[in-house]
């Protein structure tokens, strides 16, 4: 073995193992130097009160809410939907309650003054990369709270807690839906 092969050896025992430990640390560091998810959007936040939200929608520029009449009611009872206009960023935003509390927010972003990739770049910088990545959707989490950028062009704010027990609950519905429905043929 010549002296210069020798080198190159001790060098890779010393250094390679530094570089391994390393390398995992750095990205590990930028990760964690990522900020929380957010639980509100211009003051907004999941668990406000329909009249809490109104209020503040009513006060906001980026929404046209215009009162009342953009309230309507969903499928389940103690399901609530708000639903409010937009100006030049925001087409349209849909604050959705669960036993009014606000549980979703919605916002569809006007594809004429932003674009899907410039909104996705933003949130990678700020949250760092996505939980989930597909074509249709991206999404950060931390547990309480999921952000997600869905196409064509959409930012979703969504109550973990609450989305976990309202599909706990539509599968429970599901299957007493389906012991009914098999009570109700057993009848003929």
């Amino acid at each position: 073995m010549t002296f210069s092969r020798c080198k190159l050896q001790l060098f890779l025992r010393l250094v390679l193992p530094w570089v391994a430990l390393l390398v995992p640390l750095q990205f590990a560091s930028a990760q964690s130097e990522a900020a929380e998810i957010p639980r509100a959007y211009h003051g907004i936040s999941l668990g406000m009160a329909p009249d809490e939200v109104k209020d503040l929608l009513l006060q906001d520029s980026w929404f046209n809410y215009q009162g009342e009449a953009d309230v309507s009611l969903l499928e389940r009872p103690r399901a609530s939907l708000i639903d409010a206009g937009g100006s030049l960023f925001i087409n349209r935003g849909l604050f959705q309650f669960e036993n009014d509390a606000l549980s979703v927010i919605l916002l569809e972003l006007n594809p004429e003054t932003i674009d899907w990739f410039t909104v996705y770049t933003k949130l990678e910088e700020r949250y760092g990369s996505p939980a989930d990545l597909n074509p249709q959707k991206a999404w950060w989490e931390d547990g309480k709270t999921r952000l997600a950028l869905e196409r064509p062009l959409t930012v979703k704010y969504l109550d973990l807690g609450v989305f976990e027990a309202a599909q706990a609950e539509s599968t429970d519905r599901a299957a007493w839906r389906a012991k009914a429905r098999d009570e109700f043929l057993d009848e003929f």
